[in-house]
Order: C-alpha cells, then structure tokens, then sequence
C-alpha cells in the first residue's frame, strides 16, 4: 500500500492529482481523469456518482482511510482523480501484485 500512496503523492506534487469530491467530478466530467481512487472509507455516495457520471471502469478503491492518504498528499480527502494515464497505470499495477 505504500507505493499506491507514494504514487498519489508524487502525482500530487506533478500537478496531476484533483483532491476532493468536487474536483474529482469536475475532471472526470471534463475527461481527464485517467483514474478514481477512493479510500476504503469512502461513502457509498460517491461511487454511485461516479456511476451515473459514466466512470465505472476506472476506479480503484485502497485498503487505507483518508488519514493515510492525507499524509502522502498534503490533503485529507475520500475521493482523488489521476489525470495521468502513466500514475493510473502505476497504481493499478501495484494494486493487482498486491492481490487488491
């Protein structure tokens, strides 16, 4: 879990990490959004509009809660977008060897 976390940082300081419920919307609406990550947290809520939004196919959900991924990030949130096809696919790699 901790190289999905080093990557959300690393996306971060890259400027390809929208964090919190609106932006993560507001990208995924706009077609950036190569990925959604939500913590494991995460109110039922936003995966239902992530649905009606269209974007089920791109979404990952991490075994740690928004404290955890607050401290990689700088931000404490639920929800974050990777408007980066290189980060998402870094993420999700390391999610399917981890066996998640």
């Amino acid at each position: 879990m901790a190289d999905v976390l080093q990557y959300l940082g690393l996306a971060r300081r890259a400027g390809k990490l929208m964090i919190g419920h609106d932006a993560a919307l507001l990208s995924v609406r706009k077609g950036l959004a190569a990925l959604v990550v939500l913590t494991e947290d995460a109110s039922p809520r936003h995966k239902r509009e992530l649905e009606a939004a269209g974007f089920r196919d791109r979404t990952a959900v991490i075994p740690c809660n928004m404290n955890a991924t607050g401290v990689a990030t700088g931000k404490k949130s639920c929800i974050y977008a990777v408007d980066d096809g290189g980060f998402a696919k870094a993420i999700l790699n390391t999610l399917s060897k981890e066996g998640n």
